[in-house]
Formats: C-alpha cells, structure tokens, sequence
C-alpha cells in the first residue's frame, strides 16, 4: 500500500515540474553542473521555490512538528533538486517552532542523501545551531568527530563546514581545541569539496580565533591545499596574507 508521505512526494515533485515547463533546459543542465548533483535539477530559481512554497502543499499542516518528520520524508525520497530544497524552505520559516532534539533526531539523517555542495551548506546551517545548543552540543560533537574520520565525502566535509558555519551568525562558539584537530586531520583530504571545507572552517575559525588560527595556518603553510588556502586567508588583512603567500614561496 503507498504511504501517504510518497504521495506528498510526488505531489511535490509533480508540481515543480509542471512549474518549470517554461525554463530554458539548457538553463537547467548549467545549473545541474554549476551544483555537480547527480539530481534531477528543473533550473526554478529561489524566487519561484519559494513562491510555490507560499502557494501551499497537503504536507503543510498545524502541527510544525509533523509537518518537519513530513518534509524530513520528502527529503530522502524525492530524486529532485528543487524539490528537496522545500525541506529548507520548511526550515527557514519554522526552525524555531521545532525543538533542537526533534532535529537532531532527524537532521543528522539527511547527509546520506546529500550529494552537492548547496545542499551540504543549507544542512550546515541547522546542524550548527545544534552545536550552539546546550542539549544537543554532546550529541552533535560525536556525530562531528564521526563524520570526520568517516569514507563518505560529504560527511567529512560536513565535519568541518558546520563547525562555525559563518561565525558572525552565531551566538555560541566551538571551542577552538576542538576545531584543531578535526581541520588537520582533512587537510590531506583529496577530495575538492573536502578541501573547501577545510578553507572555509579555517577562515570562520581566523574570525573567532585570528590569533590562533593564523599560527596554525602559519605552523601547517606547506600541507594547506591549494583550494583551502585561497580561502582561508580571505578575512585577513593584507599584512598577514603576504606574509603567509611568502612563506608558502620559500
């Protein structure tokens, strides 16, 4: 018997497509490569997305807390870009209506569908307020420290982008200790999007730590990728940029 959550689904998924009759497809393949997903991508803008969403679903309902379980089914079943993109618009209007161990519960789950860099950003938001959360900080520390030394390649980069996601967001800081070791233990990483990762939690880390961040970036000039280092020293003034770009000439 079909679940009434795959009708949502496809409700969804048929709804977007009718939407996007109209988008140029070549539009949509730039789009498809421009995220490297190996999703279905319809090439709506966010404009349209979330102008849809307004418009209304059957997975909307009164209670926030089912709706989320809803949309966190959506997530993991749809095989669109777009469509999974509902899930964080859900989120941006209703996080705080959903309590932080419900989300954790939950959240944590949507990295093993997660195959782009949008949608591993848009996670990072929400993961790192659980960090900032006195409840959910132990639970979602493990998970981290899992994650970093895990074979899946968004799940490493997950470790690192959702530590301080961007620092000036947050009210609560990772404790610098604890950041460390998770960026050396990638700093090797091949992967592209791991290396990006470690770049951005150096320079969110340089925010909140400038200090120490610049001596371990100083301490570690010859093993930073390439990729990392342009940008990690991107807050720096330029005083301390040239003085890490001529250490890394010598």
């Amino acid at each position: 018997m079909e679940s009434i959550i795959s009708k949502h689904t496809r409700e969804a998924e048929e709804s977007l497509t009718i939407l996007s009759k109209k988008v140029d497809k070549q539009k949509a393949e730039k789009l498809k490569k421009y995220i490297g997903t190996n999703l279905s991508v319809l090439g709506l803008t966010s404009k349209d997305q979330v102008e849809r969403f307004k418009y209304g679903f059957d997975i909307l309902n009164d209670s926030k807390l089912r709706s989320f379980h809803q949309f966190h089914r959506l997530f993991i079943e749809s095989t669109y870009f777009e469509v999974k993109n509902l899930s964080f618009i859900f989120l941006d209007k209703n996080h705080q209506h959903i309590p932080a161990k419900n989300q954790l519960k939950v959240l944590p789950k949507w990295i093993k569908k997660v195959d782009n860099w949008a949608h591993s950003d848009n996670l990072s938001k929400y993961l790192t307020r659980l960090l900032e959360n006195d409840e959910t900080k132990k639970a979602m520390e493990s998970l981290i420290l899992k994650w970093n030394q895990s074979n899946a390649l968004w799940e490493r980069r997950q470790s690192l982008v959702c530590l301080f996601y961007y620092a000036r967001t947050k009210k609560k800081q990772v404790e610098f200790d604890f950041a460390q070791p998770l960026i050396l233990n990638l700093i090797h990483d091949t992967e592209y999007y791991v290396q990006k990762a470690v770049g951005w939690a150096l320079r969110e880390c340089y925010n909140v730590y400038p200090n120490q961040t610049y001596q371990l970036i100083k301490d570690n000039i010859k093993h930073v990728n390439p990729v990392a280092f342009t940008t990690c020293i991107e807050k720096m003034n330029e005083i301390e940029k040239m003085n890490l770009k001529s250490l890394r000439k010598k």
